[in-house]
């Protein structure tokens, strides 16, 4: 049994952290949390029942966890990642990995240096659309990747702004992108070599980014182009996405629907019905008008994700190796972000070589 702690108690933990050490209770068991806000605290120990602190170090120094996860804005992240690593433990950190690259760069040399694994929480490439994508391209009925086109739409309520990610003036890429980037790099099993980002403001008063348009080129000719728009007042998209493989495509759909469809195939003539209920989402091969569903995701998709990530993590710490999503990893993904920023600022094509290679060059603040 791996004991946690956690620093931070807000929504990521309620909706996401707890959930996933529920279902891993035969193999986790959460002794202690701390939270400046005394409400949180409250809320922790009312609904789950472990021990309270406003004080992370004497958190820390009092309950000794083997894992501590960190589940704190940003830009709190290397502190507490050092706080950690300080009194010995392995670390669970919440996405995005740091504020900028030069402490992101810095948190990975921390880690190695401690000896302790320590894993991002950027858990979307373990959602069950995403794992069933993933085992489609190379097989017969997919053939390899080509490209990828990711989209979202969201609008914007109280609710998705309150608390620190409202106040963020870079917003979307790097509170949201960091997922998409995530993907792109699991699907591909490689890093894009060019990166171009256009961040347009229609209102030209808006606080933070609220449109993306990235392009990704790979060495190898392959692409990707992700678009993210927090203007659009039309239907919700949580996040989809097409894979384009040589002999078909993937479509994955994060968010749940029920949709009785019937129609006609106009080039074909070939009539169709269809009745689709998806608690939290789905990945679909489809070849000309023919399709069929290769994976769904039940209610929380990111808890259960996490439950799949985390436990790649446990076992990495048992066996001596690393975890999918380890922090050297994440800080491509992280440079990724970062990179984007960088282009839209300039207007130009970026080379991801000084980003990946020498990541502490590039000083981005988010």
């Amino acid at each position: 049994m791996t004991t946690v702690a956690m620093i931070g108690l807000g929504s990521v933990v309620r909706h996401i952290h707890m959930p996933a050490f529920q279902a891993l209770k035969d193999k986790v068991q959460v002794i202690a949390g701390c939270d400046r806000d005394s409400a949180a605290r409250d809320h922790a120990a009312k609904k789950w029942g472990f021990q309270v602190f406003a004080d992370a170090r004497e958190m820390l120094a009092k309950t000794k966890p083997e894992v501590v996860a960190v589940c704190t804005p940003p830009w709190m992240h290397r502190e507490h990642l050092a706080l950690a690593l300080e009194h010995g433990c392995h670390v669970f950190c919440e996405k995005p990995l740091a504020d900028n690259l030069t402490d992101a760069n810095e948190m990975v040399l921390a880690a190695e240096k401690a000896g302790r694994t320590v894993a991002i929480n950027n858990q979307f490439p373990y959602m069950n659309i995403h794992l069933g994508a993933k085992k489609a391209i190379g097989s017969p009925e997919f053939g390899d990747l080509l490209y990828l086109h990711a989209w979202h739409t969201m609008r914007p309520t109280k609710e998705t702004e309150a608390g620190w990610r409202g106040e963020l003036a870079r917003r979307l890429c790097f509170e949201f992108g960091v997922h998409v980037f995530e993907l792109v790099r699991f699907f591909f099993e490689d890093d894009p070599v060019r990166l171009l980002a256009h961040m347009p403001n229609p209102r030209g008063k808006a606080d933070c980014d609220v449109i993306n348009v990235i392009t990704l080129e790979f060495a190898d000719g392959r692409g990707a182009s992700i678009l993210l728009d927090r203007l659009s007042r039309g239907p919700e998209r949580y996040l989809d996405m097409r894979l384009d493989g040589e002999s078909a495509i993937v479509h994955t759909s994060i968010g749940g629907e029920v949709r009785l469809q019937g129609g006609l195939h106009t080039k074909d003539r070939r009539p169709f019905v269809s009745f689709d209920f998806v608690k939290g989402g789905k990945a679909v091969l489809q070849r000309g008008s023919k399709s069929k569903v290769i994976a769904k995701d039940g209610l929380n998709p990111f808890g259960d994700a996490m439950v799949h990530h985390f436990s790649n993590f446990l076992r990495a710490i048992a066996e001596g190796g690393k975890p999918p999503g380890d922090i050297r990893d994440n800080l491509k993904t992280f440079a990724l972000v970062m990179a984007a920023y960088d282009s839209a600022a300039s207007g130009q094509w970026i080379d991801m070589k000084k980003y990946l290679d020498s990541p502490v060059g590039a000083n981005s603040k988010a």
